[in-house]
């Protein structure tokens, strides 16, 4: 199947993507993948050229568009073989044999998403007589071409058996492989295999977890107890693993250290250290990851300093720079980071990084 969405605006200004997105992984979580997403201006003629062109080129079409839009949008898709079903005041569908269309605003996500369940979902059902299950691949700290690379190549071993939906966000990537119960067992096994063979230095789940569901959950299996310092990254990771029902098993404590004097007063950070290295160095890092070991309270540690930006300090380092520390109570590990971006993707970088190299170590103790 051929499966693509149309947003429509009443300009080019715009792109609502975080809605689009919302509605997109209602189709995505239940295997229905898009191989095509497109942004328009309202244009009458336009629109109904494309949606005349979508007909013979894709099975599936998704029109999502401000509710202003939809009388508008409406009144084209009517002038389309076939009856248009108005289903609520902001959705309705167009189905023919060979030809699927949805017609969705974004203005309301629960209402669309409601829309997508009781009706898109199921008609798929019904056209397909399948449903779809997928494999799903989640790393930390690939770099985009590396995994660009290996899914180009999972790609050639699958043909047009298998879709794909990646998606890459702060340096995590998350893949998803989706195929029907006609898929033999040794294709989806033989795609697999490349992923975890390529990526496995970064791999963190073959499941649909979180790099913060899997580090707590490691946590309780070791039974292991742990504690954070942060710095820049200003109670990130912390409200990341507090966000996991059950943390309050495995997470004694979170400090906010952002002040140097509290680097020194709470962490026991050396004043020398601070003075003759600056505050974002590998040497602060490692003081604050050791001294949260020293309490004796916590048996792994993460500490993280860096230069978020926008701008540099009276250090004059360069922005982005950042040392992410993971210590335990035999050794404490440092590394070091240049993460390009604005202010917040460097501080969701160095979070992700952060939480997936505690991971990365906890399951080596």
């Amino acid at each position: 199947m051929k499966n693509a969405c149309l947003v429509v605006k009443m300009n080019n200004n715009g792109f609502f993507q975080a809605e689009t997105t919302e509605i997109l992984d209602c189709f995505i979580k239940n295997g229905y993948p898009f191989d095509e997403i497109r942004l328009t201006a309202f244009d009458e003629k336009g629109l109904l050229k494309t949606l005349r062109d979508a007909e013979q080129d894709v099975e599936n079409l998704l029109l999502l568009c401000d509710g202003d839009l939809i009388p508008l949008i409406e009144a084209v898709v009517s002038q389309l073989d076939g009856r248009f079903v108005r289903a609520s005041s902001d959705a309705g569908m167009l189905v023919k044999e060979s030809f699927s269309l949805f017609l969705v605003s974004h203005d309301n996500i629960s209402r669309a998403q409601e829309f997508i369940k009781s009706v898109c979902l199921p008609e798929f059902v019904r056209k397909y007589q399948t449903r779809l299950d997928k494999i799903v691949v989640k790393t930390i700290g690939a770099s985009k071409e590396r995994v660009e690379e290996v899914l180009l190549r999972a790609k050639r071993i699958s043909g047009t058996n298998l879709a794909y939906n990646h998606r890459r966000n702060y340096d995590e990537d998350i893949i998803e492989v989706f195929y029907d119960s006609n898929t033999p067992r040794m294709l989806t096994d033989d795609v697999l295999r490349v992923f975890a063979e390529e990526l496995q230095d970064y791999i963190y789940a073959l499941e649909d977890k979180t790099i913060e569901e899997q580090l707590v959950e490691l946590l309780k299996l070791r039974n292991k107890r742990l504690s954070v310092a942060e710095s820049f990254t200003g109670g990130g990771v912390a409200r990341r693993i507090v966000s996991v029902p059950g943390a309050s098993e495995v997470y004694f404590e979170g400090l906010n250290t952002y002040n140097e004097f509290s680097k020194i007063k709470r962490l026991g950070v050396r004043e020398y250290t601070l003075k003759s290295y600056g505050a974002v160095s590998d040497s602060t890092v490692y003081e604050m990851a050791a001294g949260l070991i020293a309490t004796g309270d916590a048996d792994i540690s993460i500490a993280t300093t860096g230069l978020a930006g926008p701008k540099s300090d009276k250090s004059e380092l360069p922005v982005g720079l950042s040392y992410i520390a993971v210590g335990t109570k035999e050794k404490v590990y440092v590394f070091r980071f240049r993460f390009e971006g604005n202010r917040k993707e460097i501080t969701e970088k160095a979070i992700n990084h952060a939480l997936f190299l505690a991971y990365r170590e906890l399951k080596n103790m």
